[in-house]
């Protein structure tokens, strides 16, 4: 294995770039600095081709939208562990979209494997071991120079993936089980291309916050914006300015002053402090904050769903278990849900153009089974008219 490249102008990637485009398959990491700035992003790519790592510093080429092309392109397979954060990262950071994933932690899923994590599929595949350091793993990569340590442990996440990816390839054939993870890697390529916007106010998503009356909300609100605030003129992960505790704790007990306030930094007093008293009386002057009512369940399952279900489940379990699988992966547990509590609309559920949470390989290879099943299901425990 030859060293890792680092590659730090514009002029290297260009370079780098146009050897790249004969590659018919390439190993793809990424490092990010999320846990050190308010807007996390991608510092570091790195690619492994023909037995080389390259590690290219994101922070100091400017234009990487050869990369994007790379991603883009059905025709090179872009070997992944645990793709879901790149793909989302390269799609928010760069609006890059990724065509031909082939990701070795679904792989290891669909082999058995319950903690697929890069380390542990190497040694039980390949026998490989990788530099493993928890300090590494969550070290500022947004700071320069990187060490020689940074730089080996960077390029191990790609020196080892396309022979895995062999490995996998074969063994998953042997089983006939090749086409289920090519459905899983669509769904990976779609999600990865598509944001998560929550319809409900930030400030409402603090843990804790559900526990709280308007009034607290009020002040809840004021001073969740703001640590939003500060935390970006600091560019510091929000968490590090004040933990969602304190804030909760502030919202609760206003009129206690902020020196007295636990886990409050005397550095963000001094700093900030008259800007978050403000902040809390704001929220006490103003307009209570009454929560969006919630959908409440009108009725809750009877005996009959519950069985209905259990019966589902065990099919589920037992299938997982003859195929030496987690049961999650064989069908959706909303999907279950459904067919339990409306078991005369199940072949809705299960065509081909029915549900989107269930993927085509599921439906391939179990629709027919799980229809056989819920039918004796309900048999068992038949549907009253609500049900139905």
């Amino acid at each position: 294995m030859n060293r890792p490249q680092l590659i730090t102008d514009q002029k290297e990637w260009n370079r780098l770039a146009d050897r790249l485009a004969g590659a018919t398959e390439l190993a793809i990491d990424t490092e990010a600095n999320s846990m050190y700035a308010y807007r996390g992003r991608i510092c570091l790519v790195q690619i492994g081709a023909a037995g080389s790592a390259y590690l290219i510093d994101a922070l100091a080429v400017s234009d990487l939208s050869e990369l994007g092309a790379i991603l883009a392109d059905p025709s090179v397979t872009k070997i992944m562990h645990g793709s879901d954060y790149d793909l989302r990262s390269f799609y928010r950071e760069y609006g890059f979209k990724t065509a031909g994933l082939f990701d070795t932690e679904t792989c290891a899923r669909f082999l058995g494997m319950l903690s697929p994590n890069l380390a542990a599929v190497l040694h039980a595949f390949l026998g490989v071991e990788i530099p493993k350091s928890r300090r590494l793993q969550r070290s500022n990569w947004g700071l320069r120079p990187f060490s020689d340590e940074a730089i080996d442990y960077a390029a191990a996440d790609v020196q080892h993936l396309i022979p895995l990816a062999r490995k996998l390839r074969q063994l998953l054939a042997e089983q006939g089980r090749l086409d289920w993870v090519r459905d899983e890697f669509l769904h990976l390529e779609e999600a990865g291309a598509t944001g998560y916007e929550s319809a409900e106010p930030a400030f409402l998503r603090v843990k804790g916050s559900d526990r709280l009356s308007p009034p607290e909300l009020a002040v809840l609100k004021e001073v969740y914006e703001f640590r939003e605030l500060e935390a970006e003129r600091l560019d510091w992960p929000a968490y590090r300015v004040v933990r969602n505790e304190t804030l909760l704790y502030l919202a609760q007990q206003p009129h206690v002053p902020l020196e007295a306030v636990p886990d409050l930094s005397p550095q963000l007093v001094r700093r900030a402090g008259n800007k978050l008293r403000e902040a809390v009386q704001r929220g006490q002057r103003g307009p209570a904050v009454n929560r969006p009512p919630r959908r409440r369940r009108t009725h809750f399952p009877g005996r009959e769903v519950q069985g209905r279900l259990q019966v589902l489940k065990q099919w589920r379990s037992d299938k997982g278990a003859d195929l030496g699988l987690d049961p999650a992966l064989l069908w959706p547990a909303v999907s279950l849900e459904r067919l339990a509590h409306r078991p005369a609309q199940w072949q809705s559920e299960l065509a081909e153009a029915g549900a989107a949470d269930i993927r085509p390989w599921q439906r391939r290879e179990f629709a027919q089974e799980l229809a056989e099943v819920l039918e004796e299901a309900a048999l068992k425990y038949p549907p009253i008219d609500a049900d139905c």
